[in-house]
């Protein structure tokens, strides 16, 4: 897709905002590079400049010291030279991404560019080691190892790999922290950005949907709706109908996250044209539509999607997975449409939704934190906070999810001060 000048300067502008916000927190440039690639539609390669701040001439110029300190003639790099390299126009050359990598401090593999096959290193030596620590823990290792084989395949990797890739982030999604996941796969689609074929173009689409999902699990909204977006044109394209309408729930319900229960209606039409099978109506209806509803007060409509909805499921086998749907998620969403309608049904939804799921688990966490949402409407403020301090006691900090930091914060305001909650409230504040 091509990108005009106004929105590259936007982009610069928008990720000049996410270097100052991650300094403010004392972020290494790694991380703050993986933030810019979580949130916006930047390569690794341009978001490693962005991220210390340096113009291309900067770059350029760095470049050619690398050159001269090695006792080598500056080489015939330019600024559009370089701006091709960044926006995936042309590639750069094994010399090049090695004098790339050591100004930036970084090893080749985290720059978004596939390395040949039997590359020789800078000039025949191996290249030095990076002078920044690895920005990812080693405790990940297999998490890791998935866009690191999809950088040594580089040009010879296929359609068959590319899917494998994004069944091993769809299936391990509730394993890693979402933040380390999304930077991992952040990288590994910006590894296959340079395949052509539909088959890799539909795992690319994947890739970002999954990226819209995690920037909603990582409060910050603007980052899911543009992931999100992109991620419907692309099933646009490649003629998936399963992307688009997965995408579009998925835009429903960042918006109505934010408050703007008509959009997010606006947006659940769209979405339900693709939904082809009773599951995705289902999903649809449960996502999209039943919170909307609710706060806008309509409960006879409300009533009739639910009773609609609890058809298609009743019609249909779960479909696991990230960007499946099953009867716990469908509970979870009928109990938050329903805590103000009728709490008691609620509490008894999301109990439902707890116990389908591994304890300990996110969706495990969002329904318990629901569920004390629910006791606490029905006035059974101890019952709502011992539930509350359940999720902080099982789930770490780094772990739980924004959109549960979320409902933790509406049960504290739910609880209004209880003597009971205060333990809770000051727990929940701690929060990031």
């Amino acid at each position: 897709m091509k990108v005009n000048r106004a929105t590259r300067a936007q982009l610069a502008r928008e990720a000049s905002r996410i270097r100052a916000d991650q300094q403010r927190h004392n972020a290494p440039v790694p991380a703050i590079t993986d933030q810019i690639t979580r949130t916006l539609p930047i390569t690794p390669l341009e978001a490693w400049r962005l991220a210390y701040g340096w113009s291309r001439r900067h770059v350029v110029e760095a470049v050619c010291e690398v050159y001269r300190s090695d006792g080598l003639a500056p080489p015939g790099l330019t600024t559009a030279m370089l701006c091709r390299w960044e926006h995936s126009q042309a590639r750069p050359g094994p010399e090049y991404l090695y004098a790339l990598a050591r100004v930036y401090g970084t090893d080749p593999t985290r720059l978004g560019v596939p390395l040949p096959a039997g590359s020789p290193g800078w000039y025949g030596h191996p290249i030095p080691q990076p002078r920044q620590e690895p920005h990812m823990p080693p405790e990940y290792p297999e998490l890791t190892a998935v866009a690191d084989s999809i950088a040594l395949n580089g040009a010879d990797t296929g359609g068959d790999l590319a899917e494998q890739a994004l069944g091993f982030y769809t299936q391990r999604y509730s394993d890693f922290p979402p933040r380390v996941l999304a930077g991992e796969v952040a990288r590994c689609r910006s590894l296959l950005m340079g395949h052509t074929n539909p088959d890799t173009r539909r795992v690319l689409g994947w890739m970002s949907a999954l990226l819209g999902n995690l920037a909603h699990h990582t409060h910050d909204p603007t980052g899911a709706l543009i992931h999100l977006s992109t991620a419907a044109r692309i099933g646009e394209q490649v003629g998936d109908p399963h992307l688009s309408g997965w995408a579009l729930g998925a835009q429903s319900m960042v918006t109505m996250a934010d408050h703007r229960p008509v959009e997010a209606l606006e947006l659940a039409e769209q979405a339900a044209h693709h939904a082809h099978t009773p599951l995705r109506s289902a999903q649809i209806t449960a996502w999209c539509r039943l919170r909307p509803l609710a706060a806008l007060g309509d409960t006879e409509t409300l009533t009739a999607h639910i009773t609609q909805a609890r058809r298609d499921m009743d019609r249909t086998e779960d479909e696991p997975g990230r960007f499946g749907f099953d009867q716990a998620e469908f509970e979870l969403h009928l109990a938050e449409a329903l805590l103000d309608h009728n709490p008691a049904q609620a509490a008894g939804h999301a109990h439902t939704s707890a116990s389908l799921k591994r304890s300990g688990s996110p969706g495990w966490a969002a329904a318990v934190t629901v569920h004390a949402r629910a006791q606490a409407a029905q006035r059974q403020h101890q019952d709502a906070v011992a539930l509350g301090e359940s999720v902080l006691d099982t789930v770490t900090a780094g772990s739980l999810r924004a959109t549960t930091h979320r409902r933790l914060r509406s049960l504290v305001d739910d609880l209004g001060g209880h003597p009971s909650g205060g333990t809770l409230a000051d727990r929940v504040s701690l929060l990031n």
